[in-house]
């Protein structure tokens, strides 16, 4: 894998890239893009939590939307006010050496921002996310960030757990229920995308 390739491939096809050897460089440099006066919305991903970028973005004064920061409001509420924000921050389970994030989700309060909610999606991704192809996404997907998010959100039942093996979970159960597959910026959206040279989330 040649991030060079990647990130040139990406620019080429309308994203902003930018790319840092550490998690701290990577902070400042969101601190810095996102204005003062801008909301700023996120979902579920333990790399944002990880870097602690809404943590900051709070004290700096913006108002912050993201559910794990706002446990006393009701997270319907949280979501909504993310899917719109000026900023929505998240990971994804995967992006493919040919350009292809792709995201899978059991309620869909990341894929909505991400294809069509606020004016501005960052990408914020550790090179343990980096891909051959869809096969190796969904290989991942499938294998390592189902799996760990069943355990965080507790369905440690699920097959994927216990056996280590993807098979139909219980409806009730089951955090796969959409898929996304990014391959340009939406109409109308300004797609940022900051790639970290460490392994970072699921």
């Amino acid at each position: 894998m040649k991030i060079d390739a990647l990130i040139d491939l990406l620019k080429s096809r309308g994203f902003d890239v930018s790319y840092f050897e550490d998690g701290k460089s990577a902070s400042d440099y969101l601190t810095a893009l996102i204005p003062l006066s801008d909301t700023v919305g996120g979902g579920g991903s333990i790399t944002i939590e990880t870097l602690g970028v809404g943590k900051t973005l709070i004290e700096r004064g913006n108002n912050v939307y993201i559910r794990s920061l706002m446990k006393e409001v009701n997270p319907n509420d949280v979501m909504q006010k993310a899917t719109f924000a000026d900023w929505f921050l998240t990971s994804t389970n995967a992006l493919t050496e040919n350009g292809e994030f792709v995201n899978v989700d059991g309620r869909g309060n990341r894929i909505g921002p991400i294809v069509y909610g606020g004016k501005n999606t960052v990408f914020v991704l550790g090179v343990n996310k980096i891909v051959k192809n869809l096969d190796s996404a969904y290989e991942r997907i499938r294998t390592v960030a189902a799996k760990k998010n069943c355990v965080r959100l507790g369905f440690s039942t699920n097959p994927c757990v216990t056996g280590g093996d993807c098979k139909d979970c219980p409806p009730n159960k089951n955090i796969c229920r959409a898929t996304s597959i990014l391959t340009l910026p939406p109409m109308g959206k300004k797609v940022y995308v900051v790639i970290i040279n460490e392994n970072l989330g699921y």
